[in-house]
């Protein structure tokens, strides 16, 4: 009978392990996901009459995160945006998930502990989100130039030790010579000692924050974009209970309850602690940092290019990036009430830097820039809190209304902020969560990775019609949901594609993409064009061009008046011209090329200017005016006078010229090529002094994220 206890207690023992066991592996899977996302109107509802356990103010990617990691552990969870999601700083990044080279340079010369923490950390969060969500992430290849022989064993240990801190089976990196180096980058200046090639994370931001916010509504979370929070809400004792926002589509007030309120708000994260306490510490110090989109002759299509060691002292990278080169320098102080808007200083600056650094044969113009943005980083100010942490790159700290504030952070630390962030809330808040610690760097995957594969948009082309490119671009943006795109594309009207109607001809978006970004929260035409999709980041002139066929089809689906319709456009196209750089802001020493024209000539020059612009567009081809210039009668166009004077005007488009470049122009054809280009030097002269004298405030390395 004893025996029969002891074996009975022992297998009731087991049972009971086993059981443990099995729950604890229970709370740690991911909770099912909702099978439908829930519409913007819902989630109204929603904040309306739900108490959360946790409100988050900010939808950028740290927001986006931790709204993530809250309903992944089955806490109510709610999140509110001013904008729309990603609008800010986390749309305008260089697009890299990396890993810190310029922060294990710091960590290798001065010692840095905190450095080579952030290196490592940051290594470790790439291949957590490249597992998170693999279509939307691409291992990118970087070109590292060696200007100096003594460099090569500096920069082969520095890449050494990089490599063996990335976790799995990262991709190594090899050393090239200098003419192969010249063969992959041909436009780079000859005075080099080879190169050495590694890899990097590479993303579309503003897709992953979508993602990132998507799969957290599919997860539970009740979010909402451009709500605007005016106010917090207060208990008795004047702790911080929710917040009062106002939907800014409808002006509409909505009072939202929580235990716990997080601000993720970048930038404006001191704006809401002053709500919370009118006497609150500054934490954040925005620095801004700029970026232009050119041809994609700048950059090999597979290889980026990043020195940290140029001859002007910067850095500077360029990174092929859908289609088109991204290149961008070093961060810069500013100040934030300066706005989101680049300013023409910045980029002649940015140009200025490329002419110092490839091919003196390579011509670098004005017309190539295709879009300039750029965004401020949200970097923690320097206070003993700051100097107490790991990291040293952000901080979360818990204000006087027990409000959860978040600074600091880029794309390759979102997701393990956002997971520091909910522990805090749990504590501090008293949550009782499902799962106590976080499941998205092992068991969470984003809306549409499950059933992905590369080659998925092979199954595009011969199930669909689509066309190869197009195909591509929806399995690289969707993931597995790129089927269901598919299934609403309308036909073609051709034999071939059969379906997929493109918005562009020169871009693989299609129709059916604007219906698919209303259903993801798109409410307006900014909102469609700039992150839903990525045209207006890319080429300024197409997405200005496509305006009125996406605003058709966003008012079938919003029910949009013709009024409102034409108000979308409107705002849609100062967006373009203040945020993307079509009309930059012209700074005060930015000297124009005098026009040495009569008063008589210049009238007649611009009648037959706007008589070439029929359709009142405000450019016109540069073929019309070669064939204005034949029928003044100039016999044959000089192509060289042609080409320095296209060069030395700055022409803003690709192909075409303003009112002001066509007058330049004539005024040239006019004087002929010496007395013309006497000016135009004299202008490009005072313009170099005036860059080269700017006083740059550089951000130094330890508080740039390690970034490039």
């Amino acid at each position: 009978m004893s025996k029969f206890l002891q074996v009975a207690v022992l297998a009731g023992s087991s049972m009971l392990g086993a059981s443990s066991l099995t729950l604890c592996q229970e709370r740690n899977k991911a909770p099912q996901m909702k099978r439908e996302l829930p519409t913007r109107s819902m989630n109204l509802d929603a904040l309306r009459r739900t108490e959360y356990d946790i409100l988050i103010i900010g939808g950028g990617a740290v927001g986006a995160g931790c709204a993530l990691d809250a309903a992944t552990r089955g806490l109510k969870t709610a999140l509110v945006e001013a904008d729309d999601f990603g609008s800010g700083t986390s749309s305008k990044s260089s697009k890299l998930l990396h890993g810190g080279l310029r922060d294990l340079d710091q960590a290798i010369s001065k010692l840095d502990l905190a450095a080579f923490r952030r290196v490592r950390t940051s290594l470790e969060e790439r291949s957590n989100i490249a597992n998170l969500a693999p279509h939307l992430n691409q291992p990118v290849p970087i070109m590292l130039p060696v200007h100096h022989w003594w460099q090569l064993p500096s920069y082969w240990i520095k890449l050494h030790i990089y490599h063996l801190m990335a976790p799995g089976n990262t991709r190594g990196f090899q050393y090239i010579s200098t003419p192969e180096a010249l063969d992959i980058f041909p436009m780079m200046r000859r005075d080099i000692y080879g190169a050495f090639v590694f890899y990097e994370g590479q993303h579309d931001d503003a897709r992953m924050c979508l993602a990132v916010i998507l799969t957290a509504a599919r997860y539970g979370a009740d979010v909402c974009n451009h709500m605007k929070v005016t106010e917090l809400l207060r208990n008795k004792e004047q702790q911080i209970v929710g917040a009062k926002a106002i939907d800014q589509l409808t002006g509409k007030s909505y009072k939202i309850r929580a235990k716990v309120v997080i601000n993720a708000t970048g930038p404006l994260s001191d704006s809401i602690c002053r709500l919370e306490d009118a006497n609150a510490v500054p934490h954040c110090s925005p620095t801004w940092a700029s970026h232009i989109v050119l041809p994609p002759f700048y950059c090999p299509e597979e290889v980026g290019l990043f020195d940290p060691n140029t001859r002007s002292g910067s850095a500077i990278y360029f990174l092929p990036w859908l289609g088109h080169t991204l290149m961008g320098t070093s961060d810069e102080m500013r100040e934030s009430t300066e706005g989101p808007q680049p300013t023409e200083m910045e980029v002649q600056y940015l140009l200025e830097g490329i002419k110092s650094y490839i091919n003196p044969n390579f011509d670098v113009r004005r017309c190539d820039v295709l879009a300039v943005w750029g965004g401020y980083k949200p970097l923690p100010a320097e206070t003993s809190e700051l100097r107490d942490s790991l990291l040293k790159n952000h901080l979360i700290s818990l204000g006087s209304g027990n409000m959860i504030s978040i600074v600091g952070g880029t794309w390759s630390s979102f997701r393990i902020i956002a997971e520091k962030a909910i522990d805090v809330a749990i504590n501090s808040g008293g949550l009782q969560p499902m799962r106590v610690n976080s499941i998205t760097a092992t068991s969470c995957k984003l809306d549409g990775a499950d059933g992905w594969s590369p080659n998925m948009f092979i199954r595009l082309v011969q199930d669909f019609g689509l066309e190869r490119d197009v195909a591509r671009h929806l399995t690289d943006t969707y993931g597995s949901n790129a089927c269901k795109v598919a299934v609403c594309a309308h036909p073609s009207g051709s034999s071939w594609p059969i379906t997929g109607k493109r918005l562009h001809s020169e871009f693989p978006y299609i129709e059916a993409e604007v219906r698919q970004g209303v259903k993801d929260y798109a409410c307006t035409l900014v909102d469609m064009v700039a992150r839903r999709l990525r045209v207006a980041f890319l080429n300024v002139h197409v997405a200005e061009d496509i305006l009125p066929k996406v605003a058709n089809v966003m008012a079938q689906e919003l029910n949009w008046s013709k009024k409102q319709k034409a108000r979308e456009i409107l705002d849609a196209k100062k967006f373009l011209n203040t945020q993307m750089g079509q009309s930059p802001i012209l700074d005060p020493s930015h000297i124009s090329i005098p026009i040495k024209l009569s008063v008589q000539q210049v009238q007649k020059y611009a009648s037959h200017f706007k008589g070439l612009d029929d359709r009142e567009t405000g450019y016109v081809s540069i073929n019309q005016c070669c064939a204005a210039m034949k029928s003044f009668g100039v016999k044959e166009v000089p192509v060289d006078l042609m080409h320095n004077v296209l060069r030395d005007i700055d022409c803003h488009s690709q192909g075409k010229v303003n009112l002001y470049e066509y007058l330049l122009l004539m005024s040239a054809i006019v004087h002929g090529d010496t007395a013309y280009l006497r000016y135009a030097k004299l202008r490009m002269d005072q313009k170099l002094s005036t860059i080269s004298n700017r006083k740059r405030q550089y951000v130094p390395v330890e508080r740039s994220g390690g970034g490039l």
